[in-house]
C-alpha cells in the first residue's frame, strides 16, 4: 500500500509528509519547494495484542509499540505541487501525474485559512472547499487524455481501454463499473469527449480514494472555513474535528512535526496522534511558550489530525487490517522467543494461505494449516483473517 500526499503548491504537503514520516523534506513558504517526490515510511495505529492477551511486553521488530499501540509501517510519497491545467503539462504537471499513478490513496492538503491560491501564491482569500474538485478534475482529464491517446479498433473497446490504463492499476472490472455508473456503453470504444471526461471522473472515484486535510487549522479564519467545508462551502455550526463521511479532516501538520521532533529530543513524551503530551525535559523559555500554544491547539482540535487522517485512509478507504504472525501459538512468539515480533498490514479478506505467501513463498508451498492463537482453534487455507488476529502458519518439514 502507498499513500500519496498531494495538493496545490504551498499548502503544507511537505510539512505533513515530514510529520508523518520524520523524513527531512524541503519545507519553505513558496511554490514548488518539492521538485521531485520524497519517499518515506509512516505508520498506522493498531491496538497491540500484548495488552489484550495479558502479556507483560512485546518485542516488535518491524514496527513500534508505544503505550500499548502498535505503529505499523506503510509507505508514503510526497508528490510535487499541482496547478491548474497540470494535465496539459503546466507547472510540474507531468512529474505530479507520473508520481500520483503509484499511489493507492491520496491525502490532499488544502490551506484551511484560504490565504494561498491554486498556484501557491499568497492571496486575500481562496475558497479551500473548491480545491478537492480541482484535484479530481486534473487527474480525470489526465486519464481521459491517456484513454483517447490510443486508437481503438472497435473489436472489444472495454478490453482495449483497460489495456491502455493497465499501468495505472485500473482493472477491466473497475472500468466497467465506472461506465455503468455514468450510463455509458464502451463495449465498442470510447464515447465523445464529454462522455470520456465523465467516465474518467468515475474511474478516479473508484481507483483513488481521497481524504481532505484542512491544514493550518490554527491560522486565523481556518476553523470557520473548515466548518463551511463540512457544509458544502456554506456557513455551518462549529463542531469537533474528525473524520466526516466525505473524508474531511482538520489538522495542523506543523504542530505534529514540532511535537515529534520535541519527543525525539527528549523534551516531551508524545505518542503520534495523541491529544496531549507530557513535558519531561527542560524546554527553554521560547520552547515552553510554544508548547503551551500547541497544547491549546491539540485540545481544540482533538489532536493534530495528522495520524487520524492516515488511520482513516488505511482502515476505511484501503480496507487494511493488521495481523500478527507467530511461530509459537502458546507463547505468541517467534522461534527466538520474541513476543509478537511482526505486525503486517494486509488487505481485508486476506486468507491464511495468502498470509503464508506474504511471509515466505516456501512457507506457502509447505502449508498444511494455521492456528488462530487468540481463539486456540485451527483454521484452513481459505480462512479469512480479521483485524488484530495472531496467526501461526503450520508447514510440513
Amino acid at each position: 500500500m502507498l499513500i500519496g500526499v498531494v495538493g496545490a503548491p504551498n499548502k503544507g504537503k511537505s510539512t505533513f509528509f515530514s510529520a508523518a514520516t520524520m523524513v527531512d523534506a524541503a519545507i519553505a513558504n513558496y511554490p514548488f519547494t518539492t521538485i521531485t517526490p520524497n519517499r518515506g515510511v509512516t505508520y498506522v495505529r493498531s491496538p497491540c495484542p500484548h495488552v489484550g492477551l495479558g502479556l507483560a511486553k512485546c518485542d516488535p521488530k518491524n514496527s513500534r509499540c508505544v503505550e500499548g499501540v502498535r505503529l505499523v509501517p506503510i509507505n508514503m510519497i510526497d508528490v510535487p505541487g499541482l496547478v491548474p491545467d497540470a494535465y496539459r503539462g503546466r507547472g510540474l504537471g507531468n512529474k505530479f501525474l507520473d508520481s500520483v499513478r503509484e499511489a493507492d490513496a491520496l491525502i490532499q492538503l488544502v490551506d484551511a485559512s484560504g490565504r494561498t491560491d491554486l498556484h501557491g501564491n499568497a492571496c486575500e482569500f481562496s475558497a479551500p472547499w473548491e480545491e478537492p474538485e480541482f484535484l479530481k478534475n486534473e487527474i480525470a482529464m489526465w486519464l481521459a487524455g491517456i484513454m483517447a491517446r490510443k486508437p481503438l479498433h472497435g473489436q472489444n473497446g472495454l478490453k482495449e481501454i483497460a489495456v491502455s490504463l493497465s499501468g495505472l492499476k485500473i482493472s477491466e472490472g473497475m472500468l466497467s463499473s465506472a461506465a455503468l455508473a455514468c450510463g455509458l456503453d464502451i463495449t465498442c470504444g470510447l464515447p465523445d469527449e464529454e462522455g470520456t471526461a465523465r467516465l474518467a471522473r468515475e474511474i478516479v472515484e473508484r481507483r483513488m480514494p481521497i481524504a481532505i486535510a484542512y491544514n493550518k487549522i490554527d491560522a486565523p479564519g481556518a476553523r470557520e472555513n473548515f466548518e463551511k467545508a463540512k457544509n458544502g462551502g456554506k456557513p455551518g455550526e462549529a463542531g469537533g474535528a474528525g473524520a466526516q463521511e466525505g473524508g474531511i479532516f482538520a489538522c495542523s501538520a506543523a504542530v505534529e512535526l514540532a511535537l515529534r521532533k520535541a519527543s525525539e529530543r527528549g523534551i516531551v513524551r508524545y505518542a503520534p496522534g495523541a491529544k496531549d503530551f507530557e513535558v519531561v525535559g527542560k524546554p527553554d523559555e521560547k520552547q515552553a511558550e510554544g508548547l503551551v500554544k500547541m497544547r491549546g491547539i491539540l485540545a481544540e482540535n482533538g489532536g493534530s489530525g495528522v495520524q487520524e487522517i492516515i488511520d482513516w485512509v488505511v482502515y476505511r478507504k484501503l480496507k487494511g487490517i493488521v495481523v500478527y504472525p507467530v511461530e509459537d501459538e502458546h507463547r505468541f512468539s517467534n522461534h527466538k522467543g520474541d513476543v509478537l515480533p511482526d505486525a503486517l498490514l494486509v488487505p481485508q479478506g486476506t486468507t491464511a494461505i495468502q498470509l503464508a505467501v506474504k511471509i515466505h513463498t516456501d512457507l506457502a508451498n509447505r502449508f498444511v494449516g494455521a492456528v488462530d492463537a487468540r481463539k486456540k482453534i485451527r483454521v484452513g487455507a481459505e480462512h479469512a483473517l480479521e483485524n488484530g488476529d495472531v496467526i501461526k502458519i503450520s508447514a510440513s518439514r
